[in-house]
């Protein structure tokens, strides 16, 4: 077992030191960018997603239950609806064909999804039809009004380069706490919030110091604390429900592509090649958990056990004992993107040929 202290100071110069560092690296990727590349974007966020028979083998990201039944998302816009635990599965229209990253339902009628393009969808009809509520060149000009209303010169320059850059930045992740009440995370520090089902968006760039802009992959709640993991070993936590955030300093310098709460005061970080951290006081010494597996972990959740359970890219399920990782599925699966815990216990797998069914009889 291995213990690593949290030894992170800030200070005044510091802070304006990678700001400004953060600054030019944002210059350097706006100079290098492929134009054509953002206009396939443009084009894919006003383009309905094509009709297809080969939705069930297709690369599928995300899935939540809308009341009784499921729903998943994937790549081209695609977005799935199954009525028998995952069965069979039937194509529902979608406005965009750009990949969608996650989705979550508040009850049966209710949900959203996330993607790329600065994408959100919303539904009110339990996923028969989706109306887009923002995308990358709305929140861009949006962005760009509210800095200039703060007259926040840093805030004005960073909106100024998303103008610039078009829609080309996915959001990553979303945490929905109500009906109306949505906040998503995504590329180059992206993290905003909807109190009102998606009329008006507030940011919270500005509450999280991100200088270098690092890619954030996860957001997880658990009573007042909102931990969001992210590139490079990015770490924020906030203690207050998102009011104010620390950094983390962690031991490892990789993305994490997933995190868990639990408890009062534990927090779980998984991520590139396998590299899993687990702190039992909110970051002040983080322990690192043995894993026989060297595959990017990119999915958790936890159990109705209370036990975190990981999917990595090498298709394998892993749950978390003590300190240390165990294989739980008999036999390899398609590379794994992400899962759900299905009503009866079993796990909903989204991997890159479509979605695996597990049941409990194949879990050891």
């Amino acid at each position: 077992m291995m213990l690593y202290k949290n030894t992170t100071e800030t200070s005044a110069t510091s802070v304006n030191f990678w700001r400004k560092l953060g600054r030019y690296t944002i210059m350097a990727l706006l100079l290098c960018r492929i134009d054509g590349a953002v206009s396939a974007v443009a084009d894919a966020i006003e383009r309905p997603a094509i009709k297809s028979h080969l939705v069930e083998h297709s690369v599928l990201m995300a899935a939540s239950y809308a009341g009784d039944h499921l729903i998943a998302v994937g790549e081209r816009g695609l977005i799935l609806r199954s009525d028998d635990e995952g069965k069979s599965w039937q194509q529902q229209p979608s406005p965009v064909s750009v990949t969608l990253t996650g989705v979550d339902f508040s009850d049966e009628k209710i949900g959203y999804a996330i993607g790329h393009g600065g994408i959100v969808l919303r539904t009110t009809n339990g996923g028969a039809e989706w109306k887009v509520l923002l995308d990358g060149r709305t929140l861009a000009q949006n962005l760009l009004q509210q800095a200039e209303a703060s007259k926040d010169e840093e805030a004005i320059y960073q909106a100024k380069l998303l103008v610039s850059d078009g829609p080309d930045k996915p959001f990553l992740d979303m945490l929905l706490l109500g009906p109306d009440h949505l906040i998503v995370v995504g590329a180059y520090g992206l993290a905003l919030e909807t109190k009102d089902g998606g009329k008006t968006w507030g940011s919270w760039m500005g509450r999280i110091q991100n200088y270098f802009g690092f890619h954030l992959y996860s957001i997880r709640k658990q009573a007042d604390r909102i931990l969001i993991a992210g590139e490079q070993g990015f770490i924020a936590l906030s203690k207050d429900n998102g009011q104010t955030f620390d950094i983390l300093d962690t031991p490892y310098e990789g993305s994490f592509f997933t995190a868990q709460l639990s408890g009062k005061s534990t927090l779980v970080l998984a991520g590139l090649r396998g590299n899993t951290f687990v702190s039992n006081n909110n970051g002040d010494v983080w322990e690192s958990i043995k894993n026989p597996i060297n595959a990017s972990i990119f999915a958790s959740f936890m159990n109705g056990n209370g036990q975190v359970i990981m999917a990595n890219q090498a298709g394998i399920l892993l749950g978390l004992t003590e300190n240390r990782l165990v294989p739980l599925t008999r036999k390899r699966l398609p590379p794994l993107n992400n899962m759900l815990e299905k009503a009866n216990g079993s796990v909903l797998a989204l991997s890159i040929n479509g979605p695996v069914s597990i049941d409990v009889g194949d879990l050891k």
